[in-house]
């Protein structure tokens, strides 16, 4: 709110400043310099004035075709499912990580195997409890056809340009695999865990969710800067589906015809785009 109220100052002030300096003829005078006759001369030559335009051309079409990409990517139907589980997974990773136990420090005075069995317990038991919401983050972050986002925007963007985008997908293609790889052999080990009860075991559960944690949660920031760099807002989504639902229950809707449920989501959506766009107006200047 501050910073919106002190540029709208700032813009009238420089407003006021500039018809009072037009005024009094500054402008005038400022031409009148010979500043402005070599600059002009500058502008003129045939060689200066081919190279800026072209420098200003490319910036220009640079620009307008990640914007293009951005938004023409977020509405194909396939990158649009990925992104939105994407985005769920990011959730179901920062609702149970500020739940894991920290990982105590060896002190040197117990025994270091009692205190790997220990650390290895404390993993095992949260786990345990949270299994729903760590396989559901792990499907998510790490589902195959998420390749798919990623081929997209390697194909609508400039990788080799864009050295922000390139960076961010680079870390995203890079801890993928220990996700793939990693919870498939804790599902394995929880097994045999249940099944023999060994220390052994135990350890290297204990130690291979530690690891799979810190991963997650890597994933779920590299996945967030991602959507962020793409300008994902969940907004929409979630006032439509919670719109979508309070109207129209779901053991009616199902029954209904296709070109029906069509019909009532454009009208839902119609009403979601213009809820979010009167809050965007009432809030402008609460920010």
């Amino acid at each position: 709110m501050y910073r919106k109220v002190m540029f709208s100052l700032m813009l009238l002030s420089l407003i006021l400043l500039s018809l009072i300096a037009w005024k009094v003829g500054v402008f005038t005078a400022i031409v009148g310099l010979p500043f402005f006759p070599l600059v002009e001369k500058i502008v003129t030559n045939t060689y200066f004035s081919g190279v800026a335009c072209s420098i200003i051309a490319v910036i220009i079409i640079y620009k307008w075709q990640v914007l293009y990409s951005k938004r023409k990517l977020k509405q194909d139907f396939r990158c649009n499912e990925c992104i939105e589980g994407i985005y769920d997974g990011i959730e179901a990773v920062r609702k149970y990580m500020p739940l894991v136990p920290k990982k105590e420090k060896w002190d040197r005075v117990c025994d270091y195997e009692e205190f790997r069995k220990k650390n290895a317990k404390k993993y095992i038991d949260f786990y345990g409890e949270h299994k729903g919401d760590i396989y559901i983050a792990n499907l998510t972050l790490s589902y195959k056809g998420n390749d798919l986002l990623i081929d997209s925007i390697q194909s609508c963007f400039f990788i080799n340009l864009n050295f922000k985008l390139l960076g961010i997908l680079n870390h995203v293609k890079n801890r993928l695999p220990n996700l793939r790889n990693k919870y498939p052999k804790i599902e394995k080990l929880a097994k045999e865990y249940i099944e023999s009860a060994s220390e052994d075991i135990m350890i290297q559960l204990g130690e291979t969710l530690d690891s799979y944690f810190v991963d997650a949660r890597c994933m779920a920031d590299y996945w967030q800067k991602l959507l962020d760099y793409l300008e994902y807002d969940p907004t929409f989504v979630k006032l439509f589906v919670k719109t979508y639902n309070a109207r129209y229950k779901f053991e009616d809707d199902i029954k209904l015809p296709v070109t029906v449920r069509n019909s009532q989501a454009i009208d839902v959506e119609r009403e979601v785009k213009k809820a979010i766009l009167r809050y965007k107006i009432r809030n402008f200047w609460k920010k």
